[in-house]
């Protein structure tokens, strides 16, 4: 099934990362999702500072390539095609009407960007992927919280549609709105899929420790510091039996405190392993061997690290969280994220492979993982029923503002 009407992809956060190469997030994966299934019949668009340059055809599907290619290659192959952006013929684009899919929360807050939907009278859908700054902002920084404040209240004063990650954060959304005296847009609560990991290859090692894996960024919100603490009592408890753990994750906000903790206490190192640049494959491996995955998180707006280990037939203990559940059913061990007591004596008892685990193992059987095919078909029939726009002829000039360099990116990918 394909969207009848012409579609505009905004492919900035995924030019910023691949320059970057940084571990992929969460919204990451999503847009490579995206990018996978609208790239056939999409035309690409990034944004510098909210400036947007809508690329031709033709070099969108060299622009989709190059995404889909060689990580090793992008930067040479990306810089070509901007310098032939910069310098080639004046060129006209009317995308009056085109519905524009930017799934990457990047920079539609700006006015600049406001600016660009009225000139160009395209049709904007946004994903939504949570509201945890405007929740908590605690977690965060106020420059934060205040650009993600910007961008819910611009998708819904402006958007043609949003999309939401989850039905808890479609939910939020809705609540938002009201508090706001907002009358939102139409919202689609739209479960993600499970993400594509590669099998990984089968151990020739018999392991010797059990070992769990905590997989997101590392940051005041995730509850990393309860995992070290629990660690320092498993240790003081088991001595060389305690079991070993893999954070995997790029550093984030407010992670100085982990890091601090972590660098200073040699005894931790030796059972803690922390991964911030982990290909695909070595994520499985971790995974796939793992007695569980921890997700000690404090607010989530999905939970993709749960969907994986799910998928992979990996027990889950997470924090008790709507999207968690949303996502992991009755499956998941759920606890208070503050009670870090509970979490040392069900980590204990997974290790040594206890009943809760041996009822997760078992109702893993039966576990059907989301599939992308079922959140594009809720998608492209939602876009489907989104009414039509209206507006003079609006014409995008090719070389007008010339194509954001590299570096000016950067900062989409964070």
């Amino acid at each position: 099934m394909t969207v009848a009407q012409p579609l505009l992809l905004d492919c900035t956060r995924m030019v910023a990362h691949r320059w970057s190469r940084r571990m992929p997030t969460g919204i990451d994966r999503v847009c490579e999702a995206y990018l996978a299934h609208f790239g056939p019949q999409a035309q690409a668009v990034v944004q510098l500072r909210g400036r947007a340059r809508v690329l031709t055809p033709s070099q969108s599907q060299a622009l989709f390539a190059m995404l889909d290619g060689p990580r090793s290659a992008f930067r040479r192959r990306f810089a070509g095609l901007a310098a032939m952006l910069g310098t080639g013929a004046r060129g006209r684009t009317d995308v009056t009407g085109a519905i524009y899919l930017n799934v990457s929360h990047t920079d539609f807050d700006l006015d600049s960007h406001r600016d660009w939907l009225s000139n160009t009278r395209v049709r904007p859908v946004y994903l939504l992927h949570d509201l945890i700054p405007i929740e908590h902002p605690h977690f965060t920084t106020p420059r934060k919280t205040s650009r993600h404040a910007g961008r819910v209240r611009r998708a819904l004063d402006a958007a043609s549609g949003i999309i939401a990650n989850s039905h808890t954060t479609a939910d939020a959304i809705a609540a938002f709105a009201m508090s706001e005296g907002i009358t939102p847009p139409p919202i689609l609560g739209a479960p993600l899929g499970a993400p594509y990991l590669p099998v990984p290859a089968a151990r020739t090692t018999v392991q010797r420790q059990a070992s769990f894996v905590c997989i997101s960024t590392i940051e005041h919100r995730k509850n990393h510091m309860l995992l070290l603490d629990v660690w320092k009592r498993l240790i003081a408890k088991m001595s060389e039996a305690a079991p070993r753990l893999a954070l995997i994750g790029r550093w984030g906000v407010g992670a100085e405190a982990v890091r601090s903790r972590y660098l200073a206490d040699p005894q931790l190192q030796r059972f803690v392993s922390i991964h911030s640049d982990c290909s695909d494959s070595e994520l499985a491996g971790h995974l796939r061997s793992a007695s569980a995955l921890l997700a000690p998180s404090r607010a989530e707006g999905f939970g993709l690290p749960v969907v994986e280990a799910l998928t992979l037939g990996v027990p889950v203990i997470a924090s008790d969280l709507p999207a968690f559940r949303e996502v992991g059913g009755s499956i998941p061990t759920f606890l208070d994220p503050s009670a870090p007591e509970a979490w040392l004596e069900r980590i204990r008892e997974f290790a040594s492979n206890g009943p809760e685990r041996q009822r997760q193992l078992a109702a893993l059987r039966s576990y059907r993982a989301p599939r992308w095919r079922d959140h594009f078909g809720l998608v492209e029939d939602w876009l489907a029923s989104l009414p039509e726009g209206s507006g003079a002829s609006v014409h995008v000039h090719h070389r007008s503002a010339g194509i954001a360099m590299p570096s000016a990116l950067a900062g989409a990918a964070s």
